[in-house]
């Protein structure tokens, strides 16, 4: 495999260089990360037709989506089945509103929350197929794939984060808008939150190994 450096940025005297020669990976090795890619370009495109899908539908049926949880004083609805039984739907629950009821600011604010935790869906699903790209190149401890993991954390942790923004704004001003503040508020945390979570906990595990790996491979080169 070819051991040319990725970059030739000058080094200083005594400075370790960014790059290291490529690890030899073997012919399942880069099948597997391959098929790692094809699984990130799948998810990719399915988290884009899903937010298109999603859009397309509320703009059609002009309503917006939100997240709001009952408060304590407040009954939560209760179903009934056509057997008797009664269902009581759970504090926080998801709700359609029309948005002719609602103010544009309201709406728009709601639907940048959708497209901003898209966007970073989208991201960070970019920059984990870089680092695969360079894994397949043999690039596995070079500090740029560090870099990309350390990148790719933060990112992860911002598409829990800056969302949440707009969207709590947004629902707030939604339930004024309806006259609701005595029976809803807003609820922040919805289950992609702890998906987030566990994925920046793995993804920061994994940099951790790298950067051991990264200090024992130029230990390693230093040796030969």
């Amino acid at each position: 495999m070819n051991s040319t450096h990725d970059t030739d940025r000058p080094q200083g005297p005594g400075a370790e260089p960014d790059t290291l020669s490529p690890t030899e990976t073997s012919k399942k090795d880069r099948t597997d990360l391959r098929a790692s890619l094809t699984v990130f370009a799948l998810t990719s495109l399915i988290v884009l037709f899903t937010y298109v899908r999603d859009l397309a539908s509320s703009l059609g049926d002009g309503i917006v989506t939100a997240r709001v949880r009952f408060d304590d004083a407040a009954a939560a609805p209760v179903l009934s089945t056509p057997n008797g039984a009664h269902l009581q739907t759970t504090s926080t629950t998801v709700i359609d509103v029309p948005t002719d009821t609602l103010s544009p600011v309201s709406v728009g604010l709601l639907r940048a929350g959708e497209a901003v935790q898209t966007f970073g869906y989208l991201t960070a699903l970019a920059l984990l197929s870089w680092i695969v790209v360079r894994f397949v190149r043999g690039r596995l401890f070079d500090r740029g794939v560090i870099r990309l993991v350390w990148v790719t954390s933060m990112v992860a942790i911002a598409t829990i984060i800056v969302p949440m923004i707009p969207r709590t704004l947004g629902t707030n001003m939604l339930i004024r808008d309806v006259d609701m503040n005595e029976v809803l508020s807003n609820a922040p945390l919805g289950p992609e939150f702890w998906y987030a979570y566990v994925f920046c906990m793995v993804i920061s595990a994994v940099g951790v190994v790298l950067r051991i790996g990264s200090r024992m491979a130029r230990d390693n080169e230093g040796l030969v």
